[in-house]
């Protein structure tokens, strides 16, 4: 029993550093990666053989939530309002748009709550655990499995919405130079997708979508909607209001644009200064509970002591 237990929790520390480090090595951005990137050649190092045998090892399962981009029919249909409900809107908000991303993602959410199950019972039986022990074991796993996976999805669109509204000024600003430069809005939205291929990819794929629905065919109204509903960020639906208003009205777009980028500026200014101004009722909590025990015991301990030895004597006597 002591041997199965010690084997479990070393093969789960390897599993769980490996998934770290390799989770740490795909977020880390460096020169000659971004160099790789634009230059389009292929690497040896052995950090991205490592990368390429994790990913045979994930298979079929890892193509259906990473996709190529399918044809521009096809993505008018898959990405229809009618199919932008429930679970679908939230992987298309997260950026997953595999061809079988739903599905799993449905056979994760139902599959998960029973395998955590059944690794609490055996873990349960194994250990020697009380029948209550076990079913307090069983009720943590199988709500830990019915949370997880909504909770990191929408973690991955919050991570997500905040890449795209960090970029959105700067998009804002090519948006205007390329109008000002006589440039349509789709030769514009073209111009951003390539721009911002390497600093914000979710922005990028953002404005490909909505070309790639254009041209198949799509109003551009309908293609802009689509396009708040995928992201569900507030700056791109204001942005969107504010072009499709301008297409109504025939109002100067580059006029519009510029007024549209300066307020966004600075509802991001205000925004900085309103997360500086919670600071200090943030750092209430850790000064109350962390920091001021240990100040009082540094202190006020020797002279508690002092007193303490001097009235014990006292109150004995």
């Amino acid at each position: 029993m002591i041997l199965i237990l010690s084997v479990s929790i070393f093969l789960a520390t390897v599993v769980g550093t490996i998934g770290l480090y390799l989770w740490l090595e795909a977020r880390r951005e460096s020169l000659p990666q971004r160099f790789k990137e634009i230059v389009g050649e292929e690497a040896g190092a052995p950090r991205d053989r490592i990368a390429a045998s994790a990913g045979k090892w994930l298979g079929k399962f890892q193509k259906w939530f990473t996709a190529k981009p399918p044809a521009e029919a096809e993505l008018v249909e898959m990405l229809s309002g009618k199919e932008l409900t429930g679970g679908r809107l939230l992987l298309n908000q997260a950026g997953i748009r595999g061809a079988g991303a739903h599905y799993a993602y449905t056979v994760v959410r139902w599959a998960l709550p029973v395998g955590l199950v059944v690794l609490a019972v055996v873990y349960g039986y194994v250990a020697g655990a009380s029948n209550r022990s076990i079913s307090l074991m069983v009720l943590v796993a199988g709500t830990a499995g019915f949370i997880l996976p909504d909770f990191l999805l929408r973690w991955k669109i919050r991570k997500r919405q905040e890449e795209i509204t960090d970029a959105l000024p700067d998009a804002l600003d090519l948006l205007v130079v390329c109008v000002e430069a006589g440039l349509g809005l789709n030769a514009a939205f073209i111009k951003i997708t390539e721009e911002f291929r390497l600093s914000s990819p979710a922005l990028s794929e953002e404005f490909d979508i909505v070309n790639r629905e254009m041209i198949a065919g799509k109003p551009r109204q309908e293609a802009q909607r689509a396009l708040t509903e995928r992201t569900g960020v507030e700056d791109v639906k204001s942005l969107v209001a504010m072009l499709i208003q301008t297409e109504k009205l025939g109002t100067s777009l580059a006029q519009s644009l510029r007024v549209h980028s300066d307020s966004l500026r600075m509802r991001r200014r205000q925004k900085a200064e309103e997360a500086a101004a919670k600071t200090t009722i943030k750092l209430v909590f850790p000064l109350v509970f962390l920091m001021f025990p240990a100040l009082f015991i540094v202190i006020l301990g020797p002279g508690v002591l002092q007193v303490i030895k001097i009235l014990i004597p006292t109150i004995t006597k």
